[in-house]
């Protein structure tokens, strides 16, 4: 269709172009060891998606990288494609601020965030700060992780539904997010929530019990009994603020946190995330300097 100056447009015809809009955003990322510190071997991407230069607050030679999305957020037709690739090293990758997922009105295309992440060997940490999704978004947050037989992980996924603490629900819209993690190419573990605004899971006790914010950790690794249950005593001494809970499945150390209010789930998470990594290498690991920013 082209448009002439003066000329406008039909607005069935602007529904049906801003209804087939699709942008794509890809990363590519791939990790390696090097002198004992890790580096970014190969980087490539497609539209917005950026990062800055590494930082090595940690002795041990891991890198920490910040993803940048510039626009901001992800409008209706938008796709987020993020693979990072650890051959070897520690790597931890985190974003600077809040991802925010707009309003699609009464379209039906989903907004789509998908990550893939290898790690051949070494441990990789996936620490992005909350997303939050405003009222209409029709959101799919796709998490697929290949671990060989000895990598390491650490992950977290926090999803905000609304903007409560401006009073704005979660009237309408809708959630998918997915959890799925490989282990020396066999399924070890698969996490998935689906939801709509208001639906039976978003309301009832055993779901989301109409609270706001939902998050998963997921370790590799073990806490001993009784630092498991500090760890709970701790973050769970709030009431009313939401209820964290702690479990071991196999080799995966699992917090859930369920509530309203993301930076107490983050900063419960955190915790766990740094009481782990002191029980596994004898000291705490350096929390990421744009988180207190």
């Amino acid at each position: 269709m082209v448009l002439r100056m003066n000329q406008s447009l039909d607005p069935k015809a602007a529904e049906s172009i801003k209804a087939t809009r699709h942008w794509l955003a890809h990363l590519a990322l791939e990790f390696t060891e090097q002198n004992h510190r890790t580096e970014l071997a190969h980087a490539r991407h497609q539209g917005p998606l950026r990062i800055q230069r590494l930082f090595y607050p940690d002795d041990d030679g891991k890198a920490h990288c910040y993803l940048l999305h510039p626009p901001g957020g992800v409008v209706l037709g938008d796709e987020l494609s993020i693979d990072v690739h650890l051959r070897d090293g520690k790597a931890l990758l985190t974003t600077p601020s809040a991802g925010r997922f707009y309003d699609v009105a009464t379209f039906t295309e989903p907004q789509v965030q998908r990550v893939n992440l290898r790690v051949d060997k070494g441990l990789l940490e996936w620490l992005p700060q909350e997303t939050i999704l405003f009222s209409g978004a029709n959101a799919r947050l796709l998490n697929f992780i290949d671990l060989s037989a000895t990598a390491k992980l650490a992950f977290w996924d926090i999803v905000v539904l609304g903007k409560p603490a401006s009073g704005d629900r979660f009237d309408t819209g809708a959630l998918e997010q997915r959890l799925s993690i490989r282990r020396d190419g066999r399924p070890a573990l698969e996490e998935r929530v689906q939801l709509c605004a208001g639906d039976d899971l978003s309301r009832a006790s055993i779901g989301l019990a109409n609270a706001s914010t939902l998050g998963i950790a997921v370790f590799t690794g073990e806490l001993r009994d009784e630092a498991m249950e500090q760890w709970l005593v701790s973050v769970n001494n709030h009431e009313g603020v939401g209820d964290f809970s702690l479990s071991q499945r196999g080799e995966f150390l699992i917090a859930r946190y369920r509530g309203e209010d993301a930076q107490r789930c983050r900063l419960g998470f955190t915790g766990l995330w740094r009481r782990l990594g002191a029980e596994q290498n004898g000291w705490m690991p350096a929390e990421p300097r744009i988180w207190h920013t």
